[in-house]
């Protein structure tokens, strides 16, 4: 098998909303989308980096690595492709994500092939609202749609957080489970505040309260935590996984395709981190459909608990030919499903492109 012809796309994709965290605020998906055809036969692959805080890479950079490496790759074999991307996994992972899942989605025996039977992913629910009464409409809905895990971002102002924390348990009332996700918006002192004054019950834990390099604070703050630690933004490959386990200062670690670089290096480090101990999550909240459907498959094949490749449900609308399923606050993955964007959608949200082949 070759690459026979390359299809780059730029696209900004609005938001149903404005999504917020405590470094940035989003209003569109500024991604780079590579198809790769080879013998009938297409593979996709997304990458969404314009996130302060989630990656060193801008969207800008990319996009360029797309312009510059698909005609480098065009009429290559298959597995040549892959080696000259893969190449290049370490300095520029999420640049080089897209071009190593589309070659992946081309196999059949790959982490990201369609599946056998049916499968059902959880999801995490995000509550975005601020004063009670948004809420309390907000967990009602989601836990009546089948959601049994749901995400409050923290990392603002601290007595406001604890206070929405705390309603929000308040409400839920041990229905669901909390997962409280600081975006390395806290000082130390405000961290320290923050889990001395949160009731452990029904919290999984605090994720990534600090920077992604402060690891003196976070070894500190696990010294007097009662609530579980978790580390997102800190994660980048195996090395940041093994510090976590030397330095004992979290309990969860989160991958993200677009950090790893491919759906089999996202496998490997799963598998990996268990063996340490680590509880495992899994997904991008920040990432569209293509993303979150080849998370989705990994999380289902290797049973992962509540995921949180929901950046598609933010979108208004889909850039598919037929959108992701979900159902009861899970998506759908079914055999007789593929991956294939809607041209029209592609031309309207497309800021710029290239064909090659």
């Amino acid at each position: 098998m070759k690459v026979e012809k390359i299809n780059l796309y730029r696209l900004k994709i609005p938001l149903k909303q404005p999504y917020k965290i405590a470094t940035a605020e989003m209003k569109a998906f500024d991604c780079t989308i590579v198809s790769l055809h080879s013998r009938g036969h297409e593979g996709l692959g997304e990458a969404m980096a314009d996130v302060q805080g989630y990656f060193w890479e801008t969207a800008d950079q990319v996009w360029q690595f797309a312009k510059d490496q698909g005609p480098k790759i065009l009429g290559l074999p298959v597995e040549k492709a892959r080696e000259s991307i893969f190449r290049q996994v370490k300095e520029k992972p999420c640049a080089a994500t897209p071009f190593l899942t589309a070659l992946e989605m081309l196999s059949p025996k790959s982490h990201i092939a369609p599946p056998s039977e049916r499968l059902s992913v959880p999801m995490l629910g995000i509550l975005q609202e601020t004063e009670v009464e948004g809420i309390a409409r907000e967990i009602e809905d989601l836990i009546s749609q089948g959601y049994d895990t749901l995400k409050i971002k923290v990392g603002f102002e601290v007595d406001q957080d604890i206070e929405r924390v705390k309603m929000a348990q308040k409400i839920i009332r041990g229905r669901a489970c909390i997962r409280a996700d600081a975006n390395q918006g806290y000082t130390l002192p405000q961290a320290k505040k923050f889990v001395q004054h949160i009731d452990p019950h029904n919290i999984e834990f605090l994720e990534q309260p600090f920077k992604e390099n402060d690891w003196d604070a976070m070894v500190e703050l696990a010294r007097i935590s009662s609530l579980p630690l978790g580390l997102d933004e800190s994660i980048y490959g195996m090395d940041s996984v093994k510090k976590a386990k030397e330095l004992g200062c979290a309990s969860f670690v989160k991958f993200k395709i677009m950090k790893m670089g491919s759906a089999e290096a996202l496998a490997q480090a799963v598998e990996a981190s268990r063996q340490m101990g680590f509880g495992i999550i899994l997904g991008n909240g920040a990432a569209g459909e293509i993303s979150c459907y080849q998370e989705a498959l990994v999380a289902a094949r290797m049973s992962i608990r509540g995921g949180e490749m929901n950046g598609f449900l933010k979108q208004k609308e889909s850039i598919l030919a037929q959108g992701l399923k979900t159902a009861g606050g899970k998506i759908l993955l079914d055999p007789n499903d593929r991956l294939r964007l809607d041209p029209r959608k592609v031309d309207r949200f497309s800021v710029d492109r290239l064909d090659l082949g």
